[in-house]
């Protein structure tokens, strides 16, 4: 694989409809000395023909072809191949600001901080005009990196608004098992290993949202176990210095999953993790870094209530007033 200091791997599965403008803005990079690794995850679309002749046109891309086996093992195949400095990731169907890689590797290397983000913005049909990149760039020191992936939204637990030292991002740490929230923990157990990360104020990841994105689609009792082993295996790692930043994520974790079961039309196949999750809400009531942290909002204390104690009327409340995560 040719060397770049930057490699952008984009893990691509019957992504033709928005792979080309995809491609077109990664081209379009303001800082040139990368490489795009797309990893065709067995696509049946013709996606894998896209990515053959921009590779074909431009000898910063290039295509691994793969049997289909899901986003973090195309990740994992993708920082296999790379031979690099830094790691950063694209889905195929999203955007890059023009400056993305160039304002994250200034920030990484001005604060010698193995991991940079930005904010990302969601768009439909096109995505808002790029602004301007910032001129600067904020520390977030530990524990408050460990907080601000948990918390914050502007950080959010995405791979995708972030760039990497390289030495970060192992396989293992990527194809970690999960189907869902496997980026979660893969950044989780990254921002464990470094003293804190640079942050910059600005949209530079652009995130799709149509039909085909995850949160349209139905839950899945594969999908809540796999969230269940994010959450808690964030709680049994948390520093001791972190447990009740990690014990409010947590609890907030189960009274999120058991809204997005109520307010959709009743599925017996997810009673079985419905119960499982009011006895964990239940259990974790007064438990002074769960249900009873101060640090917990209110809005999430009377969801668990409402789901715990009455789950009739809760179903009723959580589909006229929530909605699921974008």
């Amino acid at each position: 694989m040719k060397s770049a200091r930057i490699a952008v791997v984009v893990p691509v599965y019957n992504a033709r409809e928005y792979l080309p403008l995809c491609l077109t803005s990664l081209a379009a990079q303001s800082f040139s000395e990368f490489c795009a690794i797309l990893v065709d995850d067995g696509s049946t679309d013709g996606s894998a023909e896209i990515c053959d002749r921009w590779a074909a046109r431009d000898d910063r891309f290039t295509v691994l072809h793969l049997p289909n086996g899901g986003p973090a093992a195309a990740r994992a195949a993708g920082v296999q191949a790379a031979n690099c400095e830094y790691i950063s990731f694209c889905d195929a169907d999203d955007l890059l600001h023009p400056a993305f890689l160039e304002t994250l590797l200034q920030a990484a290397e001005a604060t010698m901080l193995p991991i940079a983000c930005c904010r990302f913005d969601t768009f439909r049909d096109a995505p808002a005009l790029n602004a301007d990149p910032p001129r600067d760039h904020t520390t977030l020191e530990d524990p408050a990196h460990l907080d601000a992936l948990l918390h914050d939204h502007r950080v959010d637990y995405s791979l995708c608004n972030k760039l990497y030292d390289s030495a970060l991002m192992t396989p293992e740490l990527l194809n970690n098992g999960l189907t869902h929230n496997e980026d979660l923990l893969a950044n989780w157990k990254a921002f464990l290993q470094v003293p804190g990360i640079a942050f910059c104020d600005f949209a530079g990841y652009h995130y799709r949202q149509h039909a085909g994105s995850s949160s349209h689609r139905a839950l899945t009792a594969a999908e809540i176990g796999d969230h269940l082993t994010a959450a808690c295996t964030i709680l049994e790692t948390a520093p001791d210095n972190f447990r009740a930043s990690a014990g409010a994520f947590y609890y907030e974790k189960l009274a999120y999953l058991a809204s997005r079961i109520l307010r959709r039309p009743h599925d017996l196949a997810l009673d079985p993790a419905l119960a499982d999750l009011r006895a964990r809400l239940r259990a974790g009531r007064k438990d002074p870094e769960q249900g009873a942290n101060p640090a917990l909002p209110g809005a999430v204390r009377l969801a668990a209530l409402a789901s715990i104690y009455a789950p009739g009327p809760a179903r009723l409340l959580f589909r006229v007033m929530l909605r699921d995560r974008a």
